[in-house]
């Protein structure tokens, strides 16, 4: 839903978190894109979330980081697997579960409910 994943964008930046949600996005348009821009897509992902100094880096265990790392080295659509899914579960177990407690949901849910073109003045 992409209102929905833009609401969540805006509460994961209020927590210093939104590269999470950007770089599971990278890693779809990865798994999703064009084949011959996998190469550009892989070094552009691991420039901004991987690399040493990455201005929007992820936080990844070292085991997964080393799996990915090797990986890039002959790059694939399916070489951020794993690291994708780690933040994916540290999305859902951690950020998720304050998103759907946090004031920004509720109005969001609200105007899901009772649209507001269509609430009486």
């Amino acid at each position: 839903d992409p209102l929905g994943r833009t609401h969540l964008l805006e509460f994961l930046k209020k927590e210093f978190s939104a590269e999470n949600l950007s770089f599971w996005e990278a890693c779809e348009e990865l798994r999703y894109g064009e084949q011959s821009r996998i190469s550009e897509i892989v070094d552009s992902i691991y420039q901004q979330f991987l690399a040493p100094g990455a201005t929007r880096w992820v936080n990844i265990d070292s085991k997964t980081m080393e799996r990915t790392l090797e990986g890039i080295k002959t790059p694939h659509r399916y070489v951020m697997d794993d690291a994708q899914m780690h933040i994916y579960m540290l999305m859902k177990k951690d950020s998720y579960p304050r998103f759907l407690k946090s004031d920004l949901y509720k109005n969001l849910l609200a105007e899901a409910i009772i649209p507001p073109e269509t609430k009486k003045r």
